[in-house]
């Protein structure tokens, strides 16, 4: 829902900088461009001249997808779910997509909760940046922060309590602004936050979070 940033923002941590340029892209994104692409594609295709093939080629392809279609039916989900997760990377706006990209090959996404992945993001930064994959229905519980917090949707939608945010939308939380962000109905919600300090739990999992964090 924000939109506005200090004077200096861009000249400030490469995690904002990364998440303003971000927003930018995605506030800039229109149909026309898919659809000028599409026409450019479709004219390369269409000046190239056609391949010969072989008389059985076709009934060989179908041998091919047949076998395909018999064999390791886990396996085959197993490339299906990795080529899903491949697809919301690349469908990421620039520059989010590059630097995703690179985590996922080096790291990858790590568990965060019921329905919710995380991965880290390397911007070379004081502050942490992470790209949030949170399921519907599911999402952070209950908590405060002990610094700023900002939260731009790529994808999909959340709730918070204290609005609803979509793509190109941003969530700034400082301390004593406590949330509990819930993906919406529709699809996966993709979200890059960058944050200064950390989260606080509240409730008997914020008692907890104090016990085991205490020196």
């Amino acid at each position: 829902m924000i939109s506005a940033y200090p004077d200096d923002i861009l000249t400030a941590d490469p995690s904002l900088r990364l998440l303003v340029e971000t927003q930018a892209a995605l506030k800039g994104l229109s149909s026309f461009s898919f659809d000028l692409g599409d026409v450019i594609g479709g004219d390369a295709l269409e000046a190239q001249a056609p391949a010969p093939v072989s008389d059985d080629f076709l009934s060989h392809v179908f041998a091919q997808i047949d076998a395909l279609e018999d064999s390791h039916a886990q396996a085959r989900q197993a490339v299906h779910a990795a080529g899903r997760a491949l697809d919301e990377l690349l469908g990421l706006p620039q520059p989010l997509r590059d630097i995703s990209l690179e985590s996922a090959a080096r790291e990858g996404w790590t568990f965060a909760g019921p329905g919710v992945k995380s991965m880290a993001l390397e911007t070379g930064g004081a502050l942490r940046a992470k790209l949030l994959r949170i399921e519907p229905g599911h999402g952070a519980p209950h908590h405060d922060h002990t610094g700023t917090e900002y939260t731009l949707v790529v994808a999909g939608a959340f709730e918070d309590g204290t609005g609803r945010f979509a793509p190109g939308d941003l969530s700034i939380k400082r301390p004593g602004q406590m949330h509990h962000p819930v993906a919406l109905p529709g699809g996966v919600c993709l979200a890059l936050t960058v944050e200064e300090g950390d989260i606080a739990l509240t409730g008997a999992l914020g008692m907890l979070q104090r016990l085991f964090t205490r020196h």
